[in-house]
């Protein structure tokens, strides 16, 4: 099968960042993908076009370019993104994170040998720049895990997910209407229809999670999540329901004091509490 690696990018990006993970989802892997599709979400810095210039000569057409005239936000460039996506296999990347050398290789694996997953995740390690932070963040592996564990957070690091061609051939899209949370519902709209959902027991991704991982986890972030969950919870059990109590529980997590939500992403209690 081909692989395509989607990712996307925006002029706030740190050019070493992209250069790092460019790196690890390329040069580093064991299992090279067929093609990377880049989304320029926007016009970006010198520093960031020389990143993708030197890449561009390194590679070659196995880097495609796609430029949106302005920013507009993840979902929408994910969305264009896909359209020049030619792989059988999509797989996510974002533009600061880094995959470990055996991800492709070993989601390919699995994709063979489970031909009715259309969706694959996998665990991811946390850190940061100060090499303070090396936690790692475990997933609901089965469907039936999954549909449990969805009302009470997402199921799925957006990053390691990769998905079968078919998938978005069938018509799903990233939804705009939901801020940083285009990925929740995604999930939602694939459990209702029926996607079979998996994730690997084994961690595919280094997740750079720095101080401005926390500040875009504001109350625009905060009422964004709580209203997809709701939105997604009503859509798979209707209205009569205790599990908008979790909805109810995400935000005031969300809007509590920033030292108390630093306390727990750093802490241990985040697989417990799976928020």
């Amino acid at each position: 099968m081909n692989i395509t690696v989607l990712m996307s990018t925006y002029r706030q990006e740190k050019p070493h960042y992209l250069d790092m993970s460019l790196s690890s989802i390329w040069t580093e892997q064991i299992r090279r993908p067929d093609q990377i599709v880049l989304v320029e979400d926007g016009p970006l810095t010198v520093e960031l076009y020389a990143i993708i210039k030197s890449w561009k000569e390194k590679i070659g057409s196995s880097l495609t370019i796609v430029k949106n005239e302005k920013n507009e936000g993840l979902a929408i460039a994910l969305n264009n993104g896909i359209k020049f996506s030619k792989g059988d296999l999509i797989a996510r990347m974002d533009s600061d994170d880094i995959s470990l050398p055996e991800r492709l290789l070993l989601q390919e694996e699995y994709m063979e040998e489970h031909p009715e997953v259309d969706i694959l995740g996998g665990y991811i390690k946390e850190f940061n720049d100060e090499d303070t932070l090396n936690f790692v963040r475990k997933y609901p592996l089965t469907m039936s895990e999954i549909r449990k564990s969805i009302y009470v957070a997402s199921p799925l690091a957006h990053p390691t997910v990769m998905f079968r061609r078919k998938f978005f051939d069938s018509g799903f899209r990233y939804s705009n209407k939901y801020y940083i949370c285009e990925d929740v519902k995604l999930w939602f709209d694939a459990i209702k229809s029926g996607i079979i959902i998996n994730n690997l027991p084994k961690v595919l991704l280094n997740f750079r999670r720095n101080e401005s991982v926390i500040k875009r986890r504001g109350k625009k972030k905060a009422f964004s999540e709580f209203r997809v969950y709701c939105a997604g919870i009503f859509m798979l059990n209707g209205i009569f329901t205790f599990k908008y109590l979790y909805c109810i529980a995400r935000l005031v997590f969300r809007l509590s004091p920033s030292w108390f939500i630093r306390c727990i992403y750093n802490g241990n209690y985040r697989n417990k509490l799976v928020m």
